[in-house]
């Protein structure tokens, strides 16, 4: 509860409410090609980005994070890091170790300690994508790579939490129909979210086109982008003019951008 209704419960000498108090979350990556933000990288080594981007969107989204940092590619101190996070946290989210052919081990933990729904998804970006319940917490397996772990938390994570948090009211913005101004590739099969920037053309009309190529390694296509472009399981590319369906990215990934972008192009 904020500024625009803890005054009004004041004014009516309420001095005591109930609420559902905030989620508190465990997060960590893990791998040792991985990184500290600022730190100088060794051969073979990449930066923590994922850690970084989905403790922003938690602190975003109220929680209380208990951020564990990175943890190496060994079964007794994953195994420990998520006793722990499970012993603490109502959620418990990891970043990598969950693609095929990354270490067995994840997943022979995640077994023993709990009960893992599913492993894998038909939705591009994201296929790796986890979820369960550990002994005490839910359990979210973010993909490694950082436009999959992005997405997925934005599709499938973000409304976990407002769950957990009790927002039963919460919704994505609508979805709407729109033009494609420019080809999109696609192959059949899955569920594809590619990132694009919807605005308006000399005829007043909404268009959308991507932010440019859709490789799951580049997060500029989020920063350049203000919607998804959500194409079906069975469709494959898109020509110039088809009808496409977008969802406009709500204010996790930056209303204001959206906003300020749709304003100077009707401007």
């Amino acid at each position: 509860m904020g500024p625009a209704r803890l005054p009004l419960l004041a004014s009516l000498g309420v001095a005591d409410v109930t609420v559902i108090r905030r989620l508190r979350v465990a997060l960590f990556s893990t791998g040792d090609e991985l990184q500290r933000i600022g730190q100088p990288l060794q051969a073979g080594q990449i930066y923590d980005t994922n850690r970084f981007a989905a403790r922003l969107m938690l602190e975003k989204l109220g929680c209380d994070i208990l951020d564990l940092g990175i943890i190496c590619d060994d079964p007794v101190a994953l195994r420990d890091a998520f006793q722990r996070a499970d012993s603490e946290a109502d959620l418990v989210i990891s970043s990598g170790g969950v693609s095929v052919g990354e270490a067995d081990y994840t997943k022979h933990i995640l077994d023993d300690i709990g009960n893992i729904h599913f492993w894998k998804l038909a939705i591009k970006p994201g296929k790796p994508f986890a979820f369960g319940k550990l002994r005490q917490a839910w359990f979210c397996g973010l993909p490694g790579n950082p436009v999959s772990a992005s997405a997925t938390f934005y599709q499938l994570v973000q409304p976990l939490i407002a769950q957990l948090s009790g927002h039963s009211q919460w919704h994505f913005p609508p979805r709407q129909r729109v033009k494609a101004a420019s080809a999109l590739k696609k192959t059949p099969g899955r569920l594809d979210f590619q990132r694009g920037i919807v605005s308006r053309n000399d005829h007043g009309e909404l268009e959308v086109r991507a932010t440019g190529h859709q490789g799951s390694h580049i997060f500029s296509s989020f920063s350049l982008g203000n919607c998804f472009i959500v194409l079906e399981a069975e469709r494959g590319a898109v020509a110039a003019g088809e009808w496409v369906e977008i969802e406009p990215f709500n204010a996790l990934l930056g209303e204001d951008h959206v906003n300020n972008r749709s304003r100077s192009t009707r401007e």
